[in-house]
């Protein structure tokens, strides 16, 4: 059950996680980002990896649950002062494990279900900016986005038996990530960590044998959980495929 609370930050990415981009002059084989007029500039981040992949701790529990490698593709409204972004998260499904009631072994398949696309602004700086300089890039961004997720549990088992929960158990409103951050936004580009701090809301509709929404509820839902994640760009501009 609370397999699905651990899934909740992710979202995190939020990503949440939502990111942020912008441009400007680099020196020769850096992959230079030429000033532009464009107002809608494609990007793209990777969140996690093998080694260091996106954690969410789930306060309740005092577990954390892992998620493979996702990513955040979107658009950045400009290069200049702050502008808007948009983009689209997409965390894979994972299996999770955690002890309930501080004795009760139980896993789950925890899904993170996008509600729309992730929002928010990015104020974009140059080398010559000092903040610039703790992205080891000439050119970085401070980004303040929301990303809003469901978060769904399937294949609950406890101690071994499963546990019915139905097709359609997941949060009754979506979790609000909001991620602030500073990253890089020139290639190559080393990884940038955020942390987010989340509420998880109430679960509905985990109805098997009988409805355990308030009991999934009990176990997960609340305020404290974190979501943490490295974002490492992977394309920006031309760079990103259309």
């Amino acid at each position: 059950m609370s397999v699905l609370t651990r899934a909740v930050p992710l979202l995190l990415v939020l990503a949440l996680t939502a990111f942020s981009l912008g441009a400007a002059e680099a020196a020769p084989g850096e992959n230079a980002i030429e000033p532009q007029a464009a107002t809608s500039i494609p990007f793209g981040f990777t969140l996690g990896d093998a080694q260091q992949p996106t954690t969410s701790h789930v306060a309740k529990l005092g577990s954390d649950i892992a998620f493979p490698p996702g990513t955040f593709d979107g658009a950045l409204g400009g290069l200049t002062s702050t502008v808007p972004i948009t983009g689209k998260l997409a965390i894979p499904a994972t299996n999770g494990y955690f002890v309930a009631f501080r004795f009760m072994a139980t896993t789950g398949r925890v899904e993170i279900i996008p509600d729309g696309d992730a929002t928010g602004t990015a104020t974009v700086h140059t080398g010559k900016d000092k903040d610039c300089k703790a992205t080891q890039t000439n050119i970085c961004a401070d980004t303040d986005v929301t990303a809003k997720v469901f978060i769904k549990l399937s294949d609950v088992e406890v101690d071994g038996k499963a546990l019915a929960v139905g097709p359609d158990c997941r949060t009754a409103q979506p979790a609000a990530v909001t991620i602030k951050a500073l990253v890089p936004i020139s290639l190559p580009a080393p990884p940038a960590k955020v942390t987010s701090t989340f509420t998880t809301p109430a679960f509905a509709g985990c109805v098997g044998h009988e409805d355990l929404s308030r009991l999934l509820t009990g176990l997960v839902s609340g305020p404290g959980n974190t979501f943490v994640s490295n974002l490492t760009l992977r394309c920006f501009s031309t760079g990103c495929k259309a």
